[in-house]
């Protein structure tokens, strides 16, 4: 979108009363973080990272950059800042123009910004009142306008705005031109630029307003402070700006951030405030049903709405189920039972307690029965797996489950996991529990699949836990089996609706045996198997993570000694290692930087005595020369990893980084063929450059660490050009070159680079040197413009018209040559050019590369005569000048079936403001959709805007309106903001059209099941017809002036039911009816909807239609985030309790009914939601 960049100033540098003015505005939003409070202009989300001078990292927005999350999610906002003490907004002002380029060019770097959720933000010192009431009006227009046309006519027009707006709209048209290469903008792009442009006014330089709401926000934490703690955050601050720093509330020193912590609330304990009650002696021994409490112990958990769990149950108590179920219910009443029940699911607390009280109770024929139960219910596998990946989610619908509940399930393994940690003899049993268990795992896995593997998945981590050295011999095993199930389970995972990951279990299985220090040897090693065989997917939950999660050097997740740590990455490089290299490099200081830790042990907490993982700087940088020492040592002899390990220098321990800098420039590396050696000496000269370009920041090496590797770079440099000089057209080319200063200047000697290279290697290969040059470059279409801009070499006849046959790079380099010859020599090189031996397909690819003039296909015609179409056909028609000779271009283009370039042309007439034949918009988009073209995103925008212009014109031809809405239907919704306004008049003034799209729709009742599959194209009529109607929200009766006919309403309804009830459609057609008389509007006379439309939906034979209308009433809420107190559905309950009795009282008690049955269901709502939240909390 544009080239240009500007040096922003680093006020720290510079000095002068702005400084200290970004400073505290900088200090202004650390004070927002800190008190929990909110950003300007981003969502209501907690601030979590404040980035200072972001320049380095691509920003060009830089002087503050405010990260705000989503409070149980990973999305993110952020506002981009520019700070400026004092500016004024007109034409002539070199900072504000400044100010726009910055943000014009951040606005467009998709990598970094997302207009649907960040934010640009001039701030500023009070602005003259000029600025202030005009720019802000403006940026208000801006973001409550609808689209594009919505603003502008909003702008246009006197009594929306004044011409003080119009003439700020005119200096940021202005000053964007200038971003913007010197191309105007369009108005689509003005106006999304603007919607995302905020101003905001600090009044910080003087004491007020904003100053005193500061003071009082920290006030709420520390009263007496107010002052000095914000003096130490703006010193703080001060520091972080210097080494354009990152804040966060951790890395806040602890003398500020104490001063905001939550003061502590003490609430008196809940045994005060509870009536005593008589407790039951704790011991389980003597009480009736000991031994059906020890078995329930066992099994954890149980499901009574499932006949298979009352089945093993029944097996298990060795009675009958009603029997047994009889005993627990006893236990149930004693209030301080352990055993719960809720909608059915039986459930034991403190399960390990109480086995270990009532071991004695347990004996050999119980563990056995136990063993043939848990059997039983894990070898089941999930029938869902024969269902396709798509239809999973549904597996219910399909009545394809196990037998056993989720709970007892669980429960059974969990009841592995306690027997299998069980740390003493159980007295009445002759062989130890864990020998059952390792016995029941073994036996689990003896015919395993990937169907059972896969139905295992969440409960794996228990089985792990109950039985480790058995669980790892089968996963061992399976890893060498062919077919690997492993292998087919990654399958599984897909981006297709239903797709999920059946891996994540048995990765927390391994991360839970991790923590041993006699597992990780053999789990480093199986989660590299697992790692190499990984075919990536869409989720999170991967093996190469959790070898990372473990690993890492800060945060460790396993209570081995770093000895045995180092142990199990060696020997993960001996194994896998191709996985041991990738865990290197994310070992590497400061590659992860956050983790959540990994799957902890649940049963065998002696591993966890203390949870608490602490790691000693000493303890630290052990792990760090270790693990980077291994990894040089590997990249030793192979370029690849060389070249990888070079973006890490500045993170490796210093003796690393001499050494890595001995190996490369040894005399083993430096005598590897040109070729081979390019990409390390690129990377080289990258690393060197970047550290140059911001040698001011923490991280940058050193001047003399950066002195040795240009020193390196330059033994290995290529001597070749042809290789020399490739890294000038990269597609990072810009990144490597471009410092701090001008940026214009410095891209224009780029330019100047760029055709020095292209001299040399002419001069070396001539242009058969340039053309395979081209064919190795990034970017063939710099080297073709730049070479057609050198008219002093004569190499027309070399490269047309035999390279125009190419394809891929040579055609890019080919045509961009045209390009730069064409503005070198304009219309005399291209009369110039002999073209009598031409074929007319290189005739018209050659003219297909100029300017889309009219001298352009004039001259093509001309030459190409009848087969002028090979012109048409592959021209971009992108308009360089607009006037009524481009209908003439638009009718051929539509002749000759290219209907998008056509609609991109009437684009342009309508964007510019001209005149153009409502006929052939409509010609054009019908052709579009019998087109085989891909349309672009910008396409579909093109095709709406037009639509749109079609609507608003009363001259529009009403056939070719009915037939572009009905073609384009899926285009015009909410997110498009346009409607398909002539269909839902249509379905709302004729019954008869109303009727056809009902039965389009709806097989009638009067119809047999059709034999034949409906085809494509039916399906495909049927969708849209369904959209219209979901979507209609034009009541019959309402005009186009806005006013409401009863009669027409009272009309259409009698019509529609009669030919309903003919067609058989009677039913679906009242509830649509019902659906769209939600939109109705209120009547004259106060009541809130129209009388007529209250007495349909109250007629007794309304009954459809009043269901239709309940229907979208709840629907019409739309995405509904759940508020945990209930709040929105009490009031909605409160606000239809009120219409209902309005309507009552009006006489329509039938209505009034339907009404009182949708408050109630929102009561029952909030009720459910509330209760909900609870037991979350609980």
């Amino acid at each position: 979108m544009t080239n240009k960049g500007k040096q922003l100033s680093n006020a720290y540098s510079t000095g002068g009363g702005g400084a200290n003015f970004e400073n505290r505005v900088q200090a202004s939003f650390v004070v927002l973080m800190l008190t929990g409070g909110f950003s300007p202009c981003l969502p209501n989300w907690p601030i979590a990272e404040i980035k200072l001078q972001g320049k380095y990292q691509g920003f060009d927005t830089d002087d503050v950059i405010v990260f705000a999350k989503q409070p149980g999610s990973d999305r993110q906002a952020k506002l981009l800042g520019q700070i400026k003490h004092s500016i004024s907004i007109t034409e002539s002002n070199k900072a504000f123009g400044e100010v726009i380029q910055a943000t014009w060019k951040d606005f467009n770097n998709k990598h970094l910004f997302n207009d649907s959720t960040d934010a640009l933000a001039l701030i500023t010192g009070p602005l003259s009142a000029k600025d202030t009431i005009n720019v802000r009006g403006l940026l208000n227009q801006a973001h409550y306008s609808k689209n594009a046309a919505d603003f502008i006519e909003r702008i246009s027009y006197a009594r929306f705005t004044g011409e003080g707006q119009r003439e700020k709209l005119g200096v940021f048209r202005t000053h964007l031109k200038h971003a913007n290469n010197d191309v105007e903008v369009s108005d689509e792009e003005l106006w999304r630029f603007l919607k995302s442009f905020n101003l905001l006014l600090y009044d910080l330089d003087i004491k007020g307003v904003t100053l005193s709401l500061l003071h009082t926000l920290i006030g709420q934490y520390s009263q007496k402070r107010s002052e000095d703690l914000l003096a130490l955050i703006e010193k703080e601050v001060s520091h972080r700006n210097e080494n354009a720093s990152y804040i966060n509330i951790d890395s806040i020193p602890e003398d500020i951030r104490s001063a905001f912590k939550e003061r502590e609330k003490r609430t008196i304990p809940s045994e005060f405030i509870e009536v005593q009650k008589d407790s039951l002696d704790s011991d389980w021994n003597t009480f009736k049903y000991a031994d059906d409490l020890v078995k329930s112990s066992l099994l954890g958990s149980w499901n009574e709405k499932y006949d298979g769990d009352t089945d093993i149950v029944s097996h298990f108590a060795d009675k009958e189920y009603s029997q047994w179920i009889s005993h627990v219910r006893e236990i149930l009443q004693y209030p301080e039972s352990p055993v719960t029940l809720k909608d059915g699911i039986w459930s034991v607390l403190k399960r390990k307690e109480l086995v270990s009280m009532l071991d004695h109770r347990v004996y050999d024929d119980i563990l056995e029965r136990f063993k043939n139960s848990a059997i039983t219910i894990l070898v089941e596998r999930d029938p869902k797996f024969s269902l396709p990946s798509s239809q999973r989610f549904a597996a219910s619908f399909y009545q394809t489950e196990v037998k056993c509940s989720p709970s007892l399930r669980k429960g059974i393994a969990e009841g592995l996991a306690l027997l299998g940690s069980y740390d003493k003899e159980m007295p009445s049993c002759s062989e130890n529990p864990k020998v059952i268990v390792d016995q029941i795992v073994q036996e689990l896995f003896k015919d395993s699949d990937w169907e059972l593997w896969g139905s295992l998945d969440y409960l794996l981590p228990l089985i792990a836990e109950a039985s480790p050295e058995q669980f790892l011999i089968a996963v061992e095993k399976y890893l060498q089996q062919e077919p690997c199930p492993f292998d087919k389970l990654f399958k599984q995972e897909s981006d297709v609706f239903g797709g999920e990951n059946y891996l994540t279990g048995l990765l927390w299985a391994l991360e839970t045996l991790a923590w041993d220090d006699r597992f990780l040897v053999r789990v480093t090693v199986i989660l590299g198997d697992l790692a190499f065989r990984d075919p990536g997917g869409t989720w999170s939950n991967r093996p190469s993570k959790s070898l990372t999660t473990i690993f890492l050097p800060w945060f460790p997740q396993t209570k081995a000694t770093i000895e045995k740590r180092k142990v199990a990455v060696q020997t993960l490089l001996k194994e896998v290692p191709l996985v041991g290299w990738k865990l290197l490099i994310n070992l590497i200081p400061n590659k992860f930087q956050t983790s959540t830790g990994s799957h902890k042990p649940k049963w065998r907490m002696d591993i966890l005595k203390d949870e608490t993982i602490r790691v000693t700087g000493k303890d630290y940088w052990d792990q760090v020369s270790g693990y980077c020492e291994l990894a040089v040592n590997m990249a030793e002899n192979n370029l690849d990893k060389l070249t990888e390990l070079v973006n890490y220098l500045n993170h490796l321990p210093r003796n690393s980084i001499e050494r890595m800098l001995h190996i490369i420039s040894s005399q083993s590396i430096i005598s590897k063929p040109e070729k081979e050696r390019m990409q390390l000496w690129t990377e080289l000269v990258k690393f060197s450059s970047k550290h140059r370009r911001f040698s001011e920041f923490e991280w940058s090496l050193n001047s003399e660490m950066v002195t040795k590797i240009e020193s390196v770079a330059k033994a290995l440099a290529p001597k070749n050009p042809m290789n020399l000089h490739q890294i000038l057209f990269r597609n990072d080319t810009i990144d490597i070159f471009v410092s701090e200063g001008n940026w214009e200047d410095q891209s224009k000697e780029i330019e100047q680079r760029r055709q020095t290279a292209l001299r040399e290697i002419f001069n070396y290969g001539g242009i058969d040197g340039i053309i395979k040059f081209s064919n190795e470059v990034d970017h063939p279409e710099s080297v073709g413009f730049l070479l057609g801009l050198m008219t002093e070499l004569k190499i027309d006849e070399k490269i047309l018209p035999n390279l125009l046959k190419e394809e891929n790079k040579l055609l890019q380099f080919t045509k961009s040559f045209i390009k730069g010859r064409f503005q070198s020599g304009q219309w005399e090189w291209v009369d110039s050019i002999s073209k009598t031996d031409w074929d007319e397909k290189h005739i018209g690819e050659f003219f297909a590369c100029l300017p889309f003039y009219k001298k352009t296909w004039e001259r093509a015609i001309e030459l190409l005569g009848d087969r002028e179409n090979e012109f048409w056909e592959k021209v971009k028609a992108i308009p360089s000048t607009v006037d009524s000779d481009l209908n003439e271009a638009i009718d051929k283009l539509l002749y000759y079936d290219r209907p998008n370039e056509a609609v991109n042309c009437l684009y342009t007439l309508y964007e510019k403001k001209h005149l153009f034949n409502n006929d052939r918009v409509a010609k054009a988009l019908l052709e579009v959709v019998n087109s085989n073209a891909t349309p672009t995103s910008m396409d579909t925008y093109h095709y709406v805007e037009l639509i749109r212009k079609l609507q608003n014109d009363p001259n529009t031809n009403s056939e070719d309106l009915f037939n572009v809405e009905w073609a384009f239907l899926p285009l015009l919704d909410d997110y498009s903001n346009t409607s398909p306004k002539f269909l839902e008049n249509k379905l709302a003034s004729d019954p008869r059209f109303f009727n056809e799209v009902i039965g389009i729709v709806y097989r009638s009742k009067k119809e047999k099941d059709p034999e034949d599959k409906p085809t494509e194209e039916q399906q495909t009529l049927a969708s849209n017809a369904y959209k219209l109607l979901s979507n209609w929200k034009t009541p019959p009766g309402l005009k186009e002036d806005g006013t409401f006919s009863e009669d027409d309403f009272n009309d259409w309804l009698k019509v529609t039911k009669e030919m309903c009830k003919k067609t058989g459609h009677i039913d679906v057609a009242l509830s649509h009816v019902g659906r769209v008389l939600f939109y109705s509007a209120p009547d004259d006379n106060g009541l809130w909807i129209n009388e007529e439309v209250a007495s349909a939906l109250n007629s007794r034979d309304g009954e459809m239609i009043r269901n239709g209308f309940r229907m979208e009433v709840i629907n019409s809420r739309g995405p509904v985030t759940v508020d945990p107190s209930g709040k929105p559905e009490k009031d909605l309950a409160v606000k239809y309790r009120s219409l209902a009795d309005k309507i009552e009282n009006a006489g329509y008690y039938r209505f009034a009914t339907t009404l009182k049955s949708i408050a109630d269901s929102y009561e029952y709502d909030a009720e459910q939601i509330i209760k909900m939240n609870l037991e979350i909390k609980s």
